[in-house]
């Protein structure tokens, strides 16, 4: 396969355990064959305790995601069919590329890292109380429930 911005060969690595995606040498870009996103969702290996800390760049997110809405599709590392552009979640201001073909994410350099912060930030959203009892908070139960409407980015 080979990167949908510079047509560098994508090198397979282990990203997490043992979840392998490919990644471009050249741009730091991933692509995640369907499944893979849910996977490192769910597996906590970085530590991103210090940027949990800190409040999100909202701005900066909006003004590049903005920028990256403006750009024209790639075409899918594996199909090589025209990627969607969407934001994942509907609340995370991070675009992602996403083959309505074969369901493959791209991911270009610092999103996955980006996604791994939201993901613990939405986590995070669960009381205590909430986790006792079996019981979604409501703010995860609208993030997750927008997960399941976008529809398989996984």
């Amino acid at each position: 396969m080979r990167c949908p911005h510079d047509q560098t060969t994508l090198q397979s690595r282990i990203y997490e355990e043992s979840i392998r995606v490919d990644e471009c040498d050249t741009c730091g870009g991933r692509y995640l064959d369907p499944g893979e996103l849910r996977q490192i969702q769910e597996t906590r290996e970085h530590d991103y305790s210090e940027r949990l800390k800190t409040l999100p760049d909202l701005v900066g997110r909006a003004h590049a995601a903005a920028l990256a809405a403006s750009k024209p599709p790639i075409s899918c590392p594996r199909c090589e069919v025209p990627m969607d552009r969407r934001e994942h979640g509907y609340s995370s201001q991070i675009l992602v590329d996403v083959c309505p073909q074969c369901r493959g994410v791209w991911l270009d350099r610092g999103e996955l890292e980006a996604l791994e912060v939201f993901f613990e930030r939405v986590q995070r959203e669960v009381s205590p109380d909430d986790e006792k009892g079996g019981r979604r908070s409501a703010r995860l139960s609208y993030f997750w429930s927008l997960r399941e409407l976008f529809g398989g980015i996984t």
